[in-house]
């Protein structure tokens, strides 16, 4: 997957400090054309443009985050019947979308965390996820509202989206002045899944043996549902910034309508 002294934070520049976690890839760094390719291809939505990536920003984690995370996937790794996956641990790239209500990212300068406890993009990238705090972490091919979920997914559980249309539907800008949008890429250790389909309202831990869940579409869900428990299952990895600035956004609906139907549109 991803070698993991790429998102260590240096702790000679404070590694507790909001200034600094966040740095800026480069279009030529090979990371940057691996996420890019993952956020083309996950883009399904028939009724959503393709939006631009602006740029992508990779998240740093301190060396307790990181260390506790590849503890984790090593123990999960270690099971038998993960073993011998391809990636430690069956590790995925996932999507997730939350509000944002700053301007991280909204261009390279602005990478310093802000301190709104409502601003859940800088908590995630500071803290990572908290299972304490979140409805579900829910890696899914799908969209519901949070209380459809919780409806199908009982007891505690995080919230990501292998299908990045559908994490997009939860990005929120609360900012007046932001013009992007904002979605980050996770490492997903999920390991064991258990595959269900129908709805595992008493589940508050996966069965025994397995690290996740996986709903299968059929009588309860109408795409794949995959559920992790732990919040050492999961570290945020990069920072995603796209989409039509505001002002641009209509205008460049409007000429695709307009091509499609050779027809120009009054204003």
């Amino acid at each position: 997957m991803l070698t993991d002294d790429f998102f260590l934070l240096d702790d000679s520049k404070g590694s507790h400090t909001r200034r600094n976690r966040l740095a800026h890839l480069p279009d030529a760094d090979p990371r940057y054309a691996l996420v890019e390719k993952r956020f083309k291809k996950g883009w399904k939505h028939p009724d959503k443009l393709l939006p631009p990536i602006h740029a992508i920003f990779k998240i740093l984690l301190t060396r307790e985050s990181l260390g506790t995370y590849q503890l984790y996937r090593a123990r999960v790794a270690a099971m038998p019947w993960v073993k011998n996956n391809k990636y430690r641990g069956n590790e995925k790239l996932l999507f997730h979308g939350t509000n944002r209500c700053c301007l991280l990212a909204e261009d390279s300068g602005r990478t310093r965390l802000c301190e709104l406890p409502e601003c859940h993009l800088c908590r995630i990238v500071g803290n990572s996820f908290d299972i304490g705090k979140s409805v579900a972490l829910l890696i899914r091919e799908g969209h519901r509202s949070e209380a459809q979920i919780s409806q199908i997914w009982n007891g505690n559980i995080l919230d990501v989206m292998l299908i990045n249309t559908e994490a997009d539907d939860y990005v929120a800008n609360n900012a007046k002045k932001s013009n992007y949008r904002v979605m980050l890429a996770s490492r997903v250790v999920v390991g064991r899944a258990s595959k269900q389909r129908l709805n595992a309202t008493d589940l508050n831990e996966p069965p025994a043996g397995y690290h996740s869940v996986i709903g299968k579409p059929g009588q309860h869900l109408n795409y794949p549902e995959t559920v992790v428990y732990s919040n050492d299952a999961i570290r945020p990895a990069f920072l995603i910034v796209y989409g039509f600035p505001s002002d641009k956004a209509s205008t460049s609906i409007r000429s695709v309508i307009s091509t499609l139907f050779k027809t120009p549109l009054a204003s």
